[in-house]
């Protein structure tokens, strides 16, 4: 796992992205934020859930439960978001230090229209140096903002259907990758990596493997 890195899965439904992320940040071995707006991350004995970002601004500003989060690399998931609380809970990030940051289905709070004013830019551009690594989830390439696209070190790509996906892989890593990301079958991703050599990723309970 490269450390201090922007990770994009991207990919249709019930394919394997959630599985996938949460391997990734267990295998990344920081204490883990997870923006989760849909309810995708079930409960586990290293998560703390918090139904609104008030409930989790109280328990991280908190010297006790803050050393807890580093000292047992908890995973702590924020639901109920909308743009504005996403905006909150992503200033509070950007204050944090070596940690991972993992926003499911990211087109909902950083779309194309995604100005500098915004916490998550100023997370894309400036949070390596704080150490924190990024990780996010959506759909459709053509539905994040290109600040965000631009900045990725890795992308997963699981099967994808829409033409203007298939024309973001063709403009990204060559023509010759769109078939094999139309064939993908479940929990199998065509993985681009930092020198853009693509590898094909299976993805089974607890391990990810190389094909």
């Amino acid at each position: 796992m490269i450390q201090n890195k922007i990770y994009s899965i991207i990919g249709h439904k019930g394919y394997g992205k959630t599985k996938l992320t949460e391997l990734l940040i267990l295998l990344n071995k920081k204490p883990c934020i997870i923006a989760d707006p849909r309810y995708q991350y079930e409960p586990k004995e290293y998560r703390r859930h918090f139904k609104n970002v008030g409930h989790f601004r109280k328990y991280i500003l908190n010297s006790g439960n803050r050393k807890e989060f580093y000292r047992c690399k908890l995973q702590l998931v924020v639901n109920g978001l909308d743009e504005e609380s996403f905006e909150e809970l992503a200033a509070l990030v950007y204050k944090m230090k070596k940690i991972s940051f993992l926003v499911d289905e990211i087109d909902m709070f950083a779309p194309p229209t995604m100005t500098r004013k915004a916490s998550f830019y100023q997370i894309i551009h400036y949070g390596r140096h704080n150490e924190i690594d990024i990780f996010t989830t959506s759909r459709r390439s053509a539905n994040i903002s290109r600040n965000l696209t631009s900045q990725t070190d890795v992308v997963f790509f699981s099967r994808v259907r829409e033409p203007n996906d298939k024309k973001y892989i063709a403009q990204y890593i060559g023509k010759e990758y769109v078939q094999t990301a139309e064939n993908l079958q479940k929990f199998h991703f065509l993985m681009i990596d930092e020198d853009f050599k693509p590898h094909i990723l299976g993805v089974s309970s607890r391990v990810a493997h190389v094909l």
